[in-house]
């Protein structure tokens, strides 16, 4: 090839590549402009609400004195009809009954589980059961029936009790235990000691 082919070949390239410059270019710019005026026109059909300065209701001194009210359109409020309203319910504070008089209970107690005399461990510190393992059998019922509530949690413990541990319990001054946890350390305290040896050597 000679030179003179060479140099047309090289600018016709050259053509071509700067035609696909400008075509590129004029066609982002067409685009900007167009998205501008589709976002100009949008923001004026789409005026925000809160940008509206509403004027304040006027009141008897601002009205005009030549303004006259016409009592025959005004519309009247309905009349409410008391028997239609819905009541409103208040929880009413329990009396906290003597076998829980020790603990320190919320005004409203919530519900325990239905079925807590049937499935509650007790204890009574006899029959070989020791008190940690009444307090690991006591938390795995909380656990299985997903008893949250402090409350319900402490008068469930309680209510595991039973014989001498429950006259224990009940000597206890009114409103001295706040929760579980303290009633649980009072609870091994005392009754950690009747240990079943041949029951922890097994």
């Amino acid at each position: 090839m000679n030179p003179r082919e060479l140099y047309k070949q090289i600018r016709h390239l050259t053509w071509i590549i700067i035609q696909e410059i400008m075509f590129f270019l004029f066609h982002k710019i067409l685009l900007c402009i167009l998205y501008f005026k589709e976002d100009v026109i949008s923001d004026f059909y789409e005026f925000p609400l809160e940008n509206v300065v509403e004027k304040p209701p006027c009141t008897l001194e601002q009205q005009p004195s030549n303004v006259v009210e016409d009592h025959h359109t005004a519309k009247e409020e309905p009349k409410k009809d008391p028997s239609l309203q819905v009541p409103v319910h208040t929880l009413v504070p329990c009396k906290v009954p003597e076998m829980y008089k020790p603990l320190i209970l919320p005004p409203v107690l919530n519900p325990v589980p239905a079925n807590h005399p049937e499935y509650l461990p007790r204890f009574d510190g006899e029959n070989g059961i020791t008190a940690q393992k009444h307090m690991q059998d006591f938390e795995d019922y909380l656990n299985i029936y997903e008893v949250e509530y402090e409350d319900v949690n402490l008068r469930l413990f309680s209510l595991s009790l039973q014989g001498e541990v429950r006259t224990w319990f009940k000597a206890f001054p009114e409103a001295s235990i706040s929760d579980l946890q303290q009633c649980s350390k009072l609870f091994l305290d005392r009754w950690m000691i009747k240990v079943n040896i041949p029951m922890l050597i097994e």
